[in-house]
């Protein structure tokens, strides 16, 4: 076990000896920390070996800093630059959220962003004052992501697994649905590597089209499946395909979609058929009546979905966060401090 703050230091140090500005590497540890917190350790401390060999592949540019590039009242459009994504979809919720509160109704976009880690955790700051929310990122195009489309005759992979997350506020907490359009994520599949799990019967597939049964099929050019599986993957990939679709606003202005570190590619990070980017949509409920009665609203159905013995969205990343400590598999904290070692 660690405690909190000693594990948010030691990211922090990494992430600033991998060059990040000291606001980013903040922004970097504070997202891996509470997603360990939040149990989902695959989007958590694990991730840093995948950052630091994307930044020295170039992927990421850890000294960049996002900026707002494009704005109107309610339209925000935010430049990633390729650095770390949570700090460029970190600033895109603050920019929704003021933007929201002032006229009901705001959107934004990051375009030559990275991976941005948790989607959950933009959809929770949002609840959290008293927006709704809705959060996609997604990749497509040729050689692009991790899954085939349903259907696909080829095989070849076209999305990532582009997940979607939506917040809303409530009176007894958030209820936040965070999910890939994937059968399972590929984080999922990265943690199973790391701990000898299977994998769950269908979420992957061999490079020649087979049921794959291990992350070793995945990772030798294997695909995921669309969330739906056989008889439903059309609602699986549709979804993925509009979350690239909406995160290519980003690109409305007719700039080259970039890919580079925001998905597996087996092509040009630039392509004229990819499209990708990360998008935002802040919702003020005062703005179509009360935000209280909203909020009492949507506590009273939580309410009831409990009462019944169900659990709803979000709760058990409150719960999980109860604890003051982690803990970390012995393999992820010998490559925190492997990481360490080698950039002392």
């Amino acid at each position: 076990m660690i405690e909190i703050s000693e594990l948010t230091d030691r990211v922090r140090g990494v992430v600033r000896a991998l060059g990040a500005p000291a606001e980013v590497a903040t922004e970097v540890a504070d997202h891996l920390v509470r997603a360990e917190l939040s149990g989902h350790a695959s989007h958590g401390v694990l991730r840093l070996p995948q950052y630091a060999a994307e930044i020295e592949r170039g992927l990421i540019v850890a000294g960049a800093r996002a900026e707002v590039v494009s704005a109107t009242p309610a339209a925000i459009v935010v430049d990633g630059h390729h650095g770390f994504g949570h700090h460029a979809a970190a600033l895109a919720t603050e920019e929704a959220a003021v933007a929201a509160e002032r006229l009901g109704v705001a959107a934004a976009t990051v375009r030559r962003s990275t991976h941005i880690g948790r989607l959950g955790e933009y959809a929770e700051r949002l609840a959290a004052r008293g927006l709704v929310a809705l959060v996609q990122v997604g990749a497509a195009g040729p050689g692009v992501g991790s899954m085939a489309p349903f259907g696909s005759g080829s095989g070849r992979p076209f999305l990532n697994t582009n997940p979607w997350s939506v917040g809303v506020p409530a009176a007894d907490g958030a209820i936040v649905f965070d999910g890939s359009m994937s059968t399972i994520a590929e984080g999922k599949v990265h943690a199973a590597k790391r701990t000898g799990d299977p994998l769950p019967e269908g979420a992957v597939l061999t490079a020649d089209g087979r049921p794959g049964t291990g992350p070793e099929d995945f990772y030798a050019d294997g695909t995921l499946t669309p969330l739906g599986g056989a008889l439903a993957g059309h609602k699986g990939y549709g979804l993925a395909l509009a979350a690239a679709l909406l995160g290519g606003l980003a690109h409305a202005d007719g700039s080259a979609a970039s890919l580079r570190g925001l998905a597996r590619l087996r092509g040009p990070d630039e392509d004229p058929a990819g499209l990708g980017g990360v998008t935002i949509i802040a919702l003020d409920p005062g703005a179509f009546g009360e935000r209280d009665a909203y909020a009492a609203t949507t506590g009273r159905v939580a309410a009831a979905l409990r009462a019944d013995g169900v659990l709803v969205p979000g709760d058990l990343e409150r719960r999980s966060r109860a604890g003051a400590t982690v803990s970390l598999p012995p393999g992820t904290l010998a490559e925190l401090a492997a990481l360490e070692t080698s950039l002392s």
